[in-house]
């Protein structure tokens, strides 16, 4: 895994999860601000998923290889999900939805590079 991208995915569900916070905290529905960085969280994550993906098709094999699989996948689709979810809730909990996605983004990128480096399997 590229570790550049890594940090990029994990700053970005960091801002995205401090911005439904806020958001939520004010009493307010998710806005535009939120659509976008949620949008490119998800692109980001897409990125990296796609980018690992390559490198397992060239050669690299992390330790637990299903596992991995399992993770670039699942990883792609929590923020999408998360951001229909939050803009599907009307009331403020949607920005508390949304932080909950977001962090479930970097929990998994983290626990995707033990997985590629071969620690805590």
């Amino acid at each position: 895994m590229q570790s550049w991208l890594v940090a990029v995915v994990v700053v970005m569900a960091a801002v995205v999860a401090v911005l439904g916070v806020i958001r939520s905290l004010r009493r307010g529905l998710p806005g535009g601000l939120e659509l976008a960085a949620g949008i490119a969280c998800a692109a980001v994550v897409l990125l990296q998923s796609v980018v690992a993906g390559v490198a397992m098709i060239r050669g690299t094999r992390p330790v637990e290889q299903a596992t991995t699989i399992g993770y670039l996948l699942g990883i792609a689709l929590v923020m999408p999900l998360g951001l229909a979810w939050a803009y599907a809730e009307r009331s403020r909990t949607g920005g508390y939805v949304l932080a909950v996605a977001a962090f479930t983004v970097a929990v998994m990128t983290a626990r995707l590079v033990m997985l590629w480096r071969g620690a805590g399997v």
